[in-house]
C-alpha cells in the first residue's frame, strides 16, 4: 500500500502529466477522462463534480465521471470561455452526492476553482495528512498555469483571426464584402451564437444580411452602444437572451451595431468582449475609408458632371436647345421614369417645355404638376421626398420618389423641374443635392440665354411696331439665297401719310404704323417675315412662295388696310418672284426691280398691285 508521500508524488507525477498534454492541445474528453481517472486511482473516487471560479460565481465546468450528465462545456474550453449557469436540470443537484469539498486556491489565496466528491476511505485518509495542502496548492498550480496557457492560446487565435479579417477589411473597397466578413468572422467564432448586424443606413448594393437601426424599437443597451460608440451588455426579455452590442464604428461617426444574442444567464468572457470590440472597430474604420472613398468618386464624378454642364450652357445655344440638354443629362444621370420641366409667364399659366414627359399632360399628371408647383412657391426652393405618401397628393399616388428644382432667372422663381419614379427611396440626398446644383447653374445659363435673346429681339425689330427692322431682314434674306432658297417679295407704301401727321399729328401717324404692323403679323405664316423698311414703307418676304400666293397676300393687304386702320388709309404695293439663285446681285436687283414696281404702283394712282416685270432667275 502506499504512502501518502508516494500517493502525493504519484498525483504529481499524473497532473504534470495532464498539463503536458494540455500543452499539446488533448481533446477535452480525453482531458476529463485523465482528470477522472486521477482520482479514480488514486482514492477509489466515483463521484465528483468540478466547478471553476469566474467573475466572483462558481460556474459548474463539466461532469468528470458520467459524460453529458451535467454539462456539455468541457475544462480546458470552459477555463477561457463564458460559462452558463444553471446548466444543471432541477433533479440534478451535484449536493445529492457530495459529502466533502476541495476548494483550490492560488498562491495569493484567490480561488480559483471547487472539487465536490463522494468521499471514500483513502480520500479521507490522503485529507488528513500533510499532504494535502501540497495537493491543493498544486492543482492551484496547475489550473493557473492551464488558464494562462490557453489565454495565450486563445489570444494568439483571437489575434490571428483579427489579423485576416482585417486584411480583408483593407484588401477591398466594397461595403459588402467587409460587413459579410465582419458578421461571418464572430459568427465563427461564436456558434452557439446568434450574430446580426444592424446598420445605420441603407445599403443597396450589400450582399450581407442586415435589418436597419429602428431608434424607437431597439433595446436599451443597443441604443446606448450606438449613442456612446463603446460596448454594452443587456438583456432581451421577449427572447430571454443576453445580449452583447458592439459599435461598428470609425473616426466620424458609428455605421453601426454588431449585436450577439446568447442563452439567458451566459456570460461574455473579457476576451470575448475584446475580440468583439477590435474586430468592429476594425470593421468600422474600414466601412469609414470605403465610405469616403466612395464620397470622393462620387464628388469628382459630380464636379465633372456640373462642370461638363456647365460648360455646355455657355456655349450660345438658345433657350430650347439649353432646354433640351438638360433634359437629356437629367435622364441619364438620375434614370426618372417621368420627367418635367415648366416656366412661369408673367399673367399667362406655366408652360410645360416640349422635353416634358407626356404623362404630365395626363390628369394624373397633372396632380403632380399642382402639387410640385405650390411646394416650390411656397417654399421659395427645392423640394426632396424619399417616400410620397397618398394622402400628400389627392388620388391614387404610384409615384413614391419625387424631387423639385426651381429655376431662378434675376431672383426669381421662373419655373421648375421635376423628376419622379415608382420606387420610393429611388433617388438618394446625394441626388437631391446634385439636381440642385445642376438646375442652379442652368438657371444662370437659361437667365442669359433668354437675356440674350431679349437683346437680341430687340436688335432685330423695329421697336414701335414690332415687326422686324430691315437688317435682321436683309440677312435673313441673303441667307436665303445663298442656301437657293426662292419666294416673293412684297414693299408696301402707306399713302398720303404726310398728311396723316399734319392733318392728326405725330403720335396719331405712329398709330398708323402700328395698325398697318398688327395687320401684316395677323395676314402671314410664322414662317414668313414682315419687317419695317423704313419711315412708312413694310416689306414681307414668303420664303418659297409663287407669284399667284404673293399675288393673293397683296390683294388681301390692299383690301383690308383701309377696313382696320384708324383714321382709315390705304396702301401701295410692289410684287417681286425669284427662282433660288446663289448671285449676290440677283439679290440686290431683287430689291430694286420691287421698288420700282412700288413706285409705278404710287405714281399710278396710289392704293394699287403693280408686278415686277423682271422674274429673277439664274
Amino acid at each position: 500500500m502506499k504512502t501518502n508521500e508516494q500517493m502525493y508524488e504519484s498525483i504529481k507525477s499524473n497532473l504534470l502529466d495532464l498539463m503536458v498534454g494540455v500543452m499539446k492541445n488533448i481533446k477535452e474528453s480525453e482531458f476529463i477522462r485523465l482528470f477522472e481517472e486521477l482520482f479514480t486511482t488514486h482514492f477509489n473516487v466515483t463521484k465528483i463534480e468540478f466547478f471553476l471560479y469566474e467573475e466572483n460565481q462558481f460556474y459548474p465546468a463539466a461532469s468528470l465521471v458520467k459524460e453529458n450528465s451535467r454539462s456539455s462545456v468541457g475544462v480546458v474550453e470552459t477555463l477561457t470561455s463564458p460559462m452558463q449557469s444553471g446548466t444543471y436540470s432541477e433533479t440534478d443537484d451535484p449536493l445529492d452526492f457530495a459529502d466533502d469539498t476541495l476548494m483550490i486556491r492560488n498562491e495569493k489565496r484567490e480561488p480559483v476553482a471547487m472539487v465536490l466528491v463522494k468521499s471514500t476511505d483513502e480520500w479521507h485518509a490522503f485529507a488528513s495528512s500533510e499532504f494535502f495542502k501540497k495537493f491543493q496548492l498544486l492543482l492551484g498550480r496547475l489550473i493557473e498555469t492551464i488558464k494562462g496557457y490557453q489565454s495565450l492560446y486563445k489570444h494568439s487565435q483571437n489575434y490571428q483571426s483579427l489579423l485576416e479579417a482585417t486584411k480583408t477589411f483593407n484588401s477591398t473597397m466594397e461595403l459588402g464584402v467587409i460587413q459579410s466578413e465582419l458578421v461571418s468572422t464572430v459568427s465563427e467564432k461564436f456558434e452557439s451564437i446568434q450574430v446580426e448586424l444592424i446598420l445605420s443606413q441603407e445599403q443597396l448594393a450589400s450582399s450581407c444580411p442586415y435589418r436597419l437601426f429602428d431608434y424607437s424599437n431597439e433595446l436599451p443597451s443597443t441604443v446606448e452602444a450606438f449613442l456612446s460608440g463603446e460596448l454594452t451588455l443587456g438583456k432581451d426579455a421577449e427572447h430571454d437572451a443576453e445580449i452583447l452590442s458592439a459599435p461598428v464604428k470609425g473616426m466620424q461617426g458609428t455605421y453601426g451595431i454588431l449585436q450577439l444574442s446568447a442563452p439567458c444567464h451566459y456570460i461574455f468572457s473579457p476576451m470575448q468582449k475584446e475580440f468583439v470590440r477590435n474586430i468592429s472597430e476594425s470593421a468600422g474604420h474600414a466601412i469609414e475609408n470605403t465610405s469616403l472613398y466612395d464620397q470622393s468618386h462620387r464628388l469628382i464624378h459630380e464636379l465633372q458632371l456640373v462642370n461638363e454642364v456647365s460648360k455646355k450652357l455657355t456655349e450660345r445655344l438658345t433657350f430650347e436647345e439649353m432646354i433640351t440638354y438638360i433634359y437629356s443629362r437629367l435622364k441619364e444621370t438620375f434614370e426618372p421614369e417621368e420627367v418635367a420641366i415648366v416656366y412661369f409667364r408673367d399673367q399667362e399659366p406655366p408652360v410645360l417645355s416640349k422635353e416634358t414627359t407626356s404623362y404630365f399632360l395626363t390628369q394624373a399628371g397633372g396632380r403632380y404638376l399642382d402639387y410640385a408647383e405650390n411646394r416650390v412657391r411656397k417654399e421659395n426652393g427645392a423640394v426632396f421626398i424619399a417616400d410620397l405618401k397618398n394622402d400628400d397628393i389627392e388620388g391614387f399616388t404610384p409615384y413614391r420618389s419625387l424631387m423639385i428644382a426651381p429655376i431662378v432667372i434675376s431672383e426669381k422663381i421662373a419655373g421648375y423641374t421635376l423628376l419622379i419614379h415608382t420606387e420610393k427611396y429611388h433617388f438618394t440626398f446625394e441626388d437631391f443635392k446634385l439636381v440642385k446644383a445642376i438646375i442652379s447653374h442652368s438657371s444662370l445659363a437659361l437667365s442669359n440665354s433668354a437675356l440674350r435673346e431679349k437683346l437680341q429681339d430687340l436688335a432685330n425689330k423695329n421697336q414701335m411696331t414690332g415687326l422686324y427692322a430691315r437688317g435682321y431682314l436683309d440677312r435673313h434674306m441673303s441667307s436665303a439665297f445663298k442656301k437657293g432658297i426662292g419666294g416673293a417679295f412684297l414693299l408696301l407704301d402707306v399713302d398720303d401719310f404726310k398728311q396723316v401727321n399734319d392733318q392728326f399729328g405725330h403720335a396719331i401717324g405712329d398709330s398708323v404704323l402700328k395698325q398697318t404692323a398688327d395687320l401684316l403679323k395677323s395676314s402671314i405664316t410664322d414662317h414668313d417675315i414682315a419687317g419695317r423698311w423704313g419711315g412708312e414703307e413694310f416689306a414681307v418676304y414668303l420664303p418659297g412662295a409663287t407669284l399667284v400666293e404673293g399675288k393673293q397676300l397683296a390683294k388681301q393687304l390692299l383690301l383690308k388696310m383701309p377696313q382696320l386702320t384708324k383714321p382709315s388709309v390705304t396702301v401701295s404695293i410692289g410684287v417681286s418672284v425669284w427662282a433660288p439663285s446663289t448671285n449676290q446681285e440677283t439679290y440686290q436687283q431683287l430689291f430694286q426691280n420691287t421698288d420700282e414696281a412700288l413706285y409705278s404702283a404710287k405714281s399710278g394712282g396710289k392704293n394699287r398691285i403693280i408686278v415686277s416685270e423682271s422674274v429673277l432667275a439664274e
